[in-house]
This record gives structure tokens, C-alpha cells and sequence, in this order.
């Protein structure tokens, strides 16, 4: 049955003509915290009130026009406003194609810088996230620009299945980066990533080795158990303490393991993504969960079979 899900899970992007939107709805719900600003900022209230941390994310990437980009920017700083009013600890994570990086880099620099300045006003942080291979040069550019002005609120992301991270860890060294370290999810050829998950693994513990080397601080976004487990100690190993690394995990993923890694002591932060785009969100959720692929395919079935 395993390997059923996980071809389920593969050809579901072929199939979204048919995969209705109430059935994604209903099983990928867990991973989204509603399509409005307030059902994310209850969330992220819960969370605190259980000792965990959040960073909000707007759903929603590839803006095509301005218009589009300057709602993306007013709902952020709707977020942060909010945030700042409930006194909750949590910064915004932000994709670069969603404020225009796709068709105009200026504003999604100026965009970028907007919301810097904004989440430093009310103490935050913002994290510039980072999307399929072909849009990183040009990330990793915003990300230096943005410190270059002054911005050190500001972070960045590298997914350790890439083969060029270990190359942009080197490259960063100077800015001592604060790096969110993920394995990736974007499906990308084997001449660009590895296509092992122990190559993958490795390359993950060795991007850390380096950037704590190096003086940055870690954000570990990580679900793999044996991965987590090592990262944590080799931050254990370098002394640091709770405040100089955090784990990082997607919202309705492992929660109860969230739960003990802060009764343990560890900083923990989860990522809380809104916003009336939770369909796409929610199918690439669906294909890194392959048993919950597998009950969208069910549900399909079914509802096709009804209608002969």
C-alpha cells in the first residue's frame, strides 16, 4: 500500500483537473490556518499560549501584476499590525515571486524592503523564502541587498537537496547569514539536485557543520527524525543554547513531536500559512504525505463514480 500512495502522490498534479476543491479542502485542512487574517492570528495565539513561536506566511506565489503585489504587501502589513496587537511572537516569511520577482525585480526588492522596515518597527523578523532552482541567484541578490541596506532582520533559506548549497554557504559566510536549513521540496532534475535521501541527508548535516562554523544562526526545518535528531546534537555539541538555533516545523505536520522538543527545552517555531491560495499550498503538502494523496485519490474516485 506504501508504494501505491506514494504513485498516487506523484501523478496528483496530473489529475488537479478533477481533484475537487472541497475534497482537497476537507483532508489538506490541517495544513493551512484558514483563508482570513484572523483565523491565523487566533492560531498562531494558540500556539503561543502552548510555547511555541510562529512565522506567518501569505499564501500565494507568481504575482503577474502590480496590483497583485501590492495586495500581497498591505495583507502582510495587515499581519504584522495585527500580530504587533496581540503581542505574539511570530515574524512572516515571504516568497519573492509572490511580490513580483517574476516580472519585475525593482519591486520585489523595493516590496521586500517595505516589509523589512515594517516588521523592524514592531521587533520581527522576515524571511525571505526560497522557491525552485531557477529563482535562486536572484533571491540570494535580494537577500544581499536588503543586508547591504542595513536590514538585519532579515533571513534567508537553503535546501540542502540542491547541489549548488554547500557552494552558497560559502558564499553567504561574511553576512553570518540566519538561515532557515530545509531539505527542499520543488522537483528538480538530478543534474541540479540529489535524488537520494541519504545523499540529501548528508548534505543537510554538512551545510550545518559549515554555517555554525561560520557564526550564523540556525533555523532547523526538518520533520526527518534522524535528521533531527542529529542536527540536535551537533548544536548540543557546539554549546549553544536554546536561543542560538530553533526547529522549525510546517503547521498539522508531527505536532506531538513539536510538543516534546519544547518540553525538552528547544525553540520551536512553527510556519502558518493563510489566505484564500491554500489550494496549490495544500496539493504539495499532499504529495509530500503520500497516504493523505492517497484518500484525495479515493474521494475522487467516488465522486466521479457517482456521477455515471
Amino acid at each position: 500500500m506504501g508504494l501505491l500512495d506514494r504513485a498516487v502522490a506523484r501523478v496528483l498534479p496530473a489529475v488537479l483537473p478533477v481533484v475537487p476543491r472541497q475534497v482537497v479542502g476537507h483532508v489538506a485542512g490541517r495544513y493551512i490556518a484558514g483563508e482570513q487574517l484572523a483565523d491565523a492570528i487566533g492560531l498562531v495565539g494558540r500556539l503561543a499560549a502552548t510555547g511555541k513561536h510562529a512565522t506567518l506566511d501569505v499564501l500565494g506565489e507568481e504575482a503577474h501584476t502590480r496590483d497583485e503585489v501590492a495586495a500581497t504587501v498591505a495583507e502582510y502589513r495587515a499581519a504584522l499590525a495585527a500580530l504587533q496587537a496581540g503581542d505574539l511572537p511570530s515574524g512572516i516569511s515571504v516568497k519573492p515571486t509572490a511580490v513580483g520577482l517574476a516580472f519585475d525585480a525593482g519591486l520585489c526588492r523595493a516590496s521586500l524592503e517595505e516589509l523589512a522596515r515594517a516588521a523592524a518597527a514592531t521587533g520581527r523578523f522576515l524571511r525571505i523564502d526560497m522557491e525552485a532552482s531557477p529563482t535562486i541567484d536572484a533571491t540570494l541578490a535580494l537577500y544581499r541587498d536588503l543586508r547591504a541596506a542595513g536590514h538585519d532582520n532579515v533571513g534567508i533559506v537553503l535546501q540542502s537537496r540542491l547541489r549548488r548549497t554547500l557552494d552558497d554557504v560559502h558564499a553567504l559566510a561574511e553576512l553570518k547569514p540566519d538561515v532557515r536549513l530545509c531539505k527542499g521540496i520543488y522537483v528538480e532534475p538530478v543534474t541540479v539536485a540529489f535524488q537520494d535521501q541519504a545523499a540529501v541527508r548528508a548534505a543537510f548535516v554538512r551545510a550545518l557543520e559549515v554555517l555554525l562554523a561560520g557564526g550564523s544562526r540556525l533555523a532547523l526545518a526538518t520533520h526527518d527524525e534522524w535528521l533531527l535528531g542529529e542536527s540536535l546534537r551537533i548544536v548540543g555539541q557546539a554549546g549553544l543554547g536554546s536561543d542560538g538555533y530553533e526547529v522549525q516545523m510546517l503547521l498539522g505536520v508531527r505536532e506531538e513531536r513539536a510538543t516534546r522538543l519544547v518540553a525538552d527545552g528547544h525553540r520551536l517555531r512553527v510556519y502558518v500559512p493563510y489566505g484564500v491560495r491554500w489550494y496549490e499550498y495544500s496539493l504539495r503538502r499532499l504529495q509530500e504525505n503520500p497516504a493523505m494523496a492517497a484518500h484525495i485519490a479515493a474521494a475522487t474516485v467516488g465522486r466521479v463514480l457517482r456521477r455515471r
